[in-house]
C-alpha cells in the first residue's frame, strides 16, 4: 500500500525541533515540507533527511489558497502545522480540500477575544475583558478593568508584544509599546498567515488571582498549568498535565515538567474544567494545549486554549514520561485511522523519574538580568556543575541559537524572543528536577563566563 503523502506547513516560529518532529511525522507517511521562511543550515539537514520535498512559500503567498494548492499538488491526504502562526489557514484549507482538520470554529482557539466571550457565555471562568483595536479603546479599558492589567495581542503566540499596565502607566505609552512590538515582529515574519490575525488586534484583561499552594504539597512551582490533549471525531481526549516553574516576569516562561507532583485527585477537577472549557469551542481534529490558572482555595481560571501541539519540547516530556506520541497520535487521527487512547488523562507516569524542557534566558530565576554578556557557547558548559549527580542535561539543537551568537538584553515584552536556548533535562525524581533547573537558571551566566 503507497505511503500516505503529508503536507506540513512550518511557520517561521513555533512548534517542535525538527530532529524531534520529522522522523516522527515520517513514520506515518511521506512529508512534504512547505515552509514560510527559509531554513537554517541546521534545519535544513534534517528537512533533506525527512522529507520527499522541501518548498519555500512565496513572500506574498495567499491564503489558505497557496496551502491548497501545495496540498494538491503533493496529493495530500493530510495537512499539518504545530505552530499558532499557520493553524487557522490550515484548518481552512482543510476544508476546502475535504480533509480532516480543526474545522470552521477554530477562530475560537485562536482569537483569544473570541475564546473569551465562548467561555464567557458558557458560565467558565474567565478574567474581565475588553477587545482593544485602538488607543481609543485601551482609554475605555482603562476605566472598566482594574490596574494592573494586561494589555496583549489577540492573535499572537509565544507571550509576545504584551504589556502590563501598573498604576502609573501612562496609556499613549502603552499603546505604542504593544503596537511597536507587533510592528516589530511582523517585520520578522512572525506573524498569522491569514491577514485577519495581523495588526493592531488586543485584549485587555484583568489579571487573575493566582496561587500555587493549595495545589501542591511541594513549593517552588508555577501557579499554572496545561493539560495537552487531542480532539478527534469532535470528541476531546485529555492525556496529561504539564507542570511549570514561576514564570519569568512578567509572563516569560521558563519550564515545562512532567509527570506534576499535583494529587491525582487534584488532577481530576483540572481534568474536568478544561473539558468543559475545549468542549464548548467546537473543534473536530486537532492537537490542543489548554493552559489553566490555580488560585487560592483549590480555584481555577481558564487561561487560553490553542488547537495545535504544546510549543518547545513538550511532545517529548509526554512520549519520555508517559509513552506518548502525541504527533503520531495527531497524525494518524487526520488520516482516520484508529487511535488507542487512554480512556481518562493519565495522572500518574508509569516510568521512573521526571523530565523538563528548560528554556535559556539572559536572566536569574526571579527575572534579574544578566550583568554581564558572556561568549553564548553552549557546547562549552559543563552541565554537570550545574545539576545533582545523575542528573542529565541536553540541549536540543533545533530551539537554540548558533554557538557565539550575541547575548540580547532581555526584553519584558520579547516573550520567546528572549530564548537563548532549550535543554532537555532528565532527574531521578520531580522534586530533584525542580532544584536543578533553578540551578541552571541561576548558574547559567556565570558557567558562560569560565568560557570567553
Amino acid at each position: 500500500m503507497a505511503r500516505p503523502s503529508i503536507l506540513y506547513v512550518i511557520p517561521a516560529m513555533g512548534g517542535p525541533a525538527p530532529e524531534y518532529a520529522l522522523p516522527r511525522l515520517h513514520r506515518c507517511g511521506d512529508v512534504h515540507a512547505l515552509l514560510s521562511a527559509p531554513p537554517t543550515p541546521a534545519h535544513e539537514r534534517h528537512l533533506r533527511q525527512w522529507c520527499r520535498s522541501v518548498r519555500v512559500l512565496d513572500a506574498d503567498a495567499k491564503m489558505p489558497g497557496d496551502l491548497v494548492t501545495a496540498a494538491r499538488e503533493v496529493g495530500a491526504r493530510a495537512v499539518v502545522a504545530f505552530s499558532e502562526f499557520a493553524i487557522a489557514a490550515v484548518a481552512e484549507a482543510c476544508q476546502e480540500l475535504g480533509l480532516h482538520g480543526p474545522g470552521p470554529n477554530i477562530t475560537f482557539s485562536r482569537d483569544k477575544v473570541a475564546m473569551r466571550q465562548a467561555w464567557r457565555e458558557r458560565g467558565l471562568p474567565v478574567p474581565d475583558f475588553v477587545p482593544v483595536r485602538t488607543l481609543g479603546d485601551l482609554q475605555y479599558a482603562d476605566g472598566v478593568l482594574r490596574r494592573p492589567y494586561l494589555l496583549k495581542p489577540s492573535w499572537m503566540a509565544g507571550s509576545q508584544g504584551q504589556v502590563l499596565v501598573g498604576t502609573g502607566t501612562d496609556l499613549g505609552e502603552a499603546w505604542r509599546r504593544a503596537t511597536a512590538d507587533i510592528a516589530d515582529t511582523d517585520r520578522q515574519g512572525l506573524h498569522d498567515f491569514l491577514p485577519a490575525g495581523r495588526g493592531a488586534r488586543f485584549i485587555a484583561e484583568n489579571l487573575i488571582e493566582a496561587s500555587a499552594p493549595s495545589w501542591y504539597e511541594a513549593d517552588g512551582f508555577g501557579d499554572y498549568v496545561s493539560v495537552e490533549g487531542l480532539v478527534a471525531a469532535g470528541r476531546y481526549h485529555p492525556l496529561c498535565v504539564t507542570a511549570r516553574l514561576p514564570t519569568i516576569p512578567p509572563f516569560v516562561e521558563l519550564s515545562f515538567h512532567q509527570p506534576t507532583v499535583m494529587a491525582p485527585e487534584l488532577q481530576r477537577r483540572i481534568e474536568e474544567h478544561v473539558r468543559a472549557g475545549v468542549d464548548c469551542l467546537g473543534l473536530e481534529y486537532s492537537a490542543t494545549h489548554t493552559e489553566i490558572k490555580l488560585q487560592r482555595d483549590q480555584g481555577l481560571c481558564l487561561i487560553e486554549n490553542n488547537a495545535r501541539l504544546p510549543g518547545a519540547m513538550i511532545p517529548r516530556l509526554m512520549e519520555e514520561a508517559f509513552g506518548l506520541n502525541l504527533i503520531e497520535l495527531h497524525v494518524r487521527s487526520l488520516l482516520g485511522e484508529d487511535l488507542d487512547l487512554p480512556g481518562r488523562m493519565l495522572t500518574e507516569s508509569p516510568r521512573p523519574g521526571a523530565v523538563a524542557m528548560l528554556m535559556l534566558l539572559p536572566t536569574d530565576s526571579r527575572g534579574r538580568p544578566w550583568q554581564s554578556r558572556p561568549a553564548f557557547r553552549p557546547e562549552l558548559v559543563d552541565w554537570s556543575s550545574l545539576v545533582s549527580p545523575g542528573t542529565e542535561v541536553e540541549v536540543v539543537p533545533g530551539l537554540t541559537r548558533p554557538s557565539g551568537s550575541p547575548i540580547p538584553d532581555f526584553s519584558p515584552s520579547g516573550g520567546t524572543r528572549n530564548y537563548l536556548g532549550t535543554v532537555f533535562v532528565r532527574a531521578a525524581d520531580p522534586l530533584t528536577l525542580r532544584d536543578d533547573c533553578y540551578r541552571i537558571t541561576d548558574g547559567f551566566e556565570a558557567e558562560l563566563r569560565r568560557h570567553p
